[in-house]
């Protein structure tokens, strides 16, 4: 076996674990998204609270490491990733940090009727302050502007 695909098949069996170990949390679909994708599945890791149905207490200066399974109903190219905090229902205000290239975290092209997994490990900046949050997640097709998306809560803690 070469040292590349010895490489890629322990990092796909880390990204197993690590999925194994993440708790399924509850979400909301975002409004007139339904029509353009259903979100099957989302997991952060960690997030013992989700057993509660409570908000994840995420750690400042700690990455958390979010996964979700989504099914397009469109076809796309490329996907393009973004992670807002809901400040209110006209106001989002994004976490510059994040990687908006989703393709780098999920399969491209994405195929309407096809079951994808997007896997990111997301930077808990110190500067974050400690409170309870709504952020929506969405993977959009820069084209059509179709997009996946979702609302869950969090709670930043020291």
């Amino acid at each position: 076996m070469s040292n590349t695909a010895a490489m890629s098949l322990s990092l796909l069996l880390l990204l197993l674990v690590a999925l194994a170990n993440a708790e399924v949390i509850n979400y909301h679909t975002c409004a007139g998204t339904e029509e353009q994708c259903s979100i099957d599945e989302v997991r952060v890791d960690p997030c013992p609270q989700a057993l509660e149905n409570m908000a994840c207490r995420i750690r400042r200066r700690r990455p958390a490491d979010m996964t979700f399974k989504f099914t397009p109903k469109f076809d796309a190219e490329k996907l393009d990733a973004s992670l807002n905090w809901v400040k209110s229902e006209t106001e989002l205000l994004p976490l510059v940090t994040l990687e908006q290239d989703a393709c780098k975290s999920t399969s491209c092209p994405v195929k309407a009727g096809v079951q994808q997994t997007y896997a990111i490990e997301v930077p808990i900046e110190s500067k974050f302050p400690v409170s309870t949050y709504t952020i929506r997640w969405a993977l959009k097709d820069p084209v059509s502007s179709k997009r996946c998306c979702f609302n869950i809560d969090i709670k930043v803690v020291r």
